[in-house]
């Protein structure tokens, strides 16, 4: 009876060791449901998350060695922002529009202190009041910006280290004596030593809301030689209007293969007319005109829409293309509400303009990150309600396989995305 007694209690013990081993296990975000490692999580990569609740508020999360498939990001350190709209990132500093509280307008710098949370580390104020402050962060030392307040004909540098203004290239050459003139408003972009820059040229009223008026219904970009220190080309593209949307939703891409560069139009989002509707344009590589040979219409893949998210890749172009017809003022003249989950992404062809819809859950537009490439992936975010699926999904362009990299469980939506390697 001893024996019998003695051999139970170590067989309890036992059990309530595993238990316990198998609770430690399960609260280490690097180990599966069975308390196995899993290894293909990469040990040499920092996952920068950005969440966001309803009103767009949330944090910004660093994730090392707390990495996993399924992410709840409650009890972890972060840094609390106004707005969680996605950022960029260079080495490993992080940079977003405007200061944590969304109040001043500018560039915001991050960095990810020796606890492993990110933290602000410097900030750049634009004179403006307004929420029009681009950018673009070129290198450690390069960056540019644009400020209406100093000039809406006159592009801002500065250090991205420092966080301190350079300077400014002067483009008053370029005035029509419109209403509203500016340049690098909603595009800055740089290639071989160039920069290539939207120049809008119109009006701005009440009755379109944001979006600028052109006096000329067409898109024009400024190409100016950063080594000559000139601008070396305006080029134009009728038949559409309005190259971008807003300040912190990046719709230029250059294909890192090709040299191509792409840059979306949205048209105007108010009246959706046909004639003047969304494309994609591009600049090939060499060159300071656009491909008048080349243009991918929304109209050809739905309508009425507007390609709202860009990149491209070895002559493929990612975007997202609605499975209905959507307006992006309340759903409106359509009947359906832009944010619902009807964004689909899609690979489409430059040569032949076929689009191909990945197998990746639809979205619902509350992120505006584009895809990026890392290690051989592509990675695209997505939210569906319809799916409860917010997370991030990653393609192999050459062999055509999707993976899921993560989803964020009970942590609101996923906002943004970044990696930073070791």
């Amino acid at each position: 009876m001893k024996r019998s007694n003695s051999l139970r209690s170590i067989l309890a013990g036992v059990a309530a060791c595993m238990f316990l081993f198998s609770c430690s296990s399960n609260n280490d975000n690097n180990n599966d449901d069975n308390g196995n490692v899993d290894e293909t999580l990469p040990k040499n990569e920092t996952w920068i998350i950005y969440n966001g609740a309803a009103d767009w508020s949330g944090g910004i999360y660093a994730l090392k060695d707390n990495k996993s498939r399924e992410i709840n990001l409650s009890g972890l350190p972060f840094l609390q922002v106004k707005s969680s709209l996605g950022g960029m990132s260079l080495d490993k500093i992080l940079y977003k529009v405007n200061d944590v509280s969304n109040a001043k307008q500018g560039i915001n710098k991050m960095g990810i202190d020796a606890t492993g949370k990110v933290v602000d580390q410097g900030f750049l104020p634009s004179l403006s009041n307004e929420y029009l402050t681009n950018y673009l962060v070129a290198s450690a030392t390069e960056g540019y910006y644009w400020d209406k307040t100093r000039g809406g004909l006159k592009l801002q540098t500065f250090n991205p280290t420092t966080m301190e203004r350079t300077g400014e290239i002067d483009f008053s050459s370029l005035s029509e004596g419109q209403p509203l003139e500016s340049i690098g408003q909603l595009i800055i972009a740089k290639r071989d030593n160039k920069l290539y820059l939207d120049l809008l040229l119109g009006n701005k009223t009440n009755s379109r809301d944001w979006q600028v008026a052109p006096y000329i219904k067409e898109v024009a970009i400024a190409v100016y030689d950063l080594t000559t220190k000139k601008i070396e080309n305006v080029t134009k593209m009728g038949g559409t209007t309005n190259l971008g949307v807003f300040i912190d939703h990046v719709l230029w891409s250059l294909d890192a293969v090709t040299g191509d560069l792409y840059f979306a139009t949205v048209g105007d989002m108010k009246t959706q007319p046909s004639d003047y509707s969304s494309k994609i344009l591009r600049i090939k590589k060499g060159e300071v005109n656009f491909d008048t040979t080349f243009a991918l219409e929304m109209k050809s893949y739905q309508w009425p829409a507007e390609f709202n998210r860009l990149f491209a890749y070895n002559n493929k172009i990612y975007t997202t293309i609605p499975s209905r017809a959507v307006s992006y003022y309340n759903g409106g003249q359509h009947g359906v509400k832009y944010r619902d989950d009807v964004w689909f992404w899609n690979e489409i062809d430059a040569n032949t303009k076929k689009a191909t819809r990945l197998n990746m859950p639809p979205d619902n537009f509350y992120t505006t990150q584009n895809p990026f490439f890392h290690n051989g992936e592509i990675y695209f975010l997505s939210n569906s309600t319809t799916d409860g699926f917010s997370g991030v999904m990653q393609y192999n362009p050459t062999t055509k396989v999707t993976k899921e990299t993560f989803r964020l469980k009970e942590s609101g939506r996923i906002q943004g995305f970044n990696i930073i390697k070791d």
